[in-house]
Parts: structure tokens; sequence; C-alpha cells
């Protein structure tokens, strides 16, 4: 089932978000059961919702793509969706 996750990394700046991504979205884009990635700026540092087909490939890709380029420790919240609908 379809997956949505969200996480603040609290205290990431814009320009440090900017530069992992610039490093991870080819990557990401063409990673099997990657559907969507959206980021804004908070107060408390950046927010990330993605979907995914799945909480695994959400988890395989974090743990060994993400997770090693974050100052701090960022547990995401994990969702299944019962629906979806797109353009």
């Amino acid at each position: 089932m379809a997956t949505l996750t969200y996480s603040t990394v609290s205290g990431l700046k814009r320009e440090q978000y900017d530069q992992i991504a610039a490093v991870l979205i080819d990557k990401l884009k063409a990673t099997p059961g990657f559907v969507s990635h959206y980021a804004w700026e908070s107060e408390s540092g950046i927010n990330v919702v993605e979907i995914w087909d799945s909480a695994e490939q959400h988890d395989d890709w974090f743990d060994n793509n993400v997770r090693p380029h974050l100052p701090v420790e960022v547990t995401p919240h994990k969702h299944e969706l019962i629906n979806a609908v797109t353009a």
C-alpha cells in the first residue's frame, strides 16, 4: 500500500538542504517505489513529505542514501494511504 512519510530535520537550513538535494534528487527519481517529494523551510528546520509505493522502499532509500547526509538523527513518521488522487 502507498505510504506517506513526513520528517522534520531540526536546525537544517535551506542551503544545507539544497546541497543534499543536489546530490540525491536524480537518484531519488530513479529509485523503484518513489512517487513524489515535497520540502519546505519552517522555523524548526526543513520539513519533507514523500509518497512511496511502500514503507519498505522508503526505509531502504532513507537509511542508505539520506540518513548519512543529515546532521541530526531523524525518524520519519509513516502513514499508510487509503486513497491517492493525482492529475
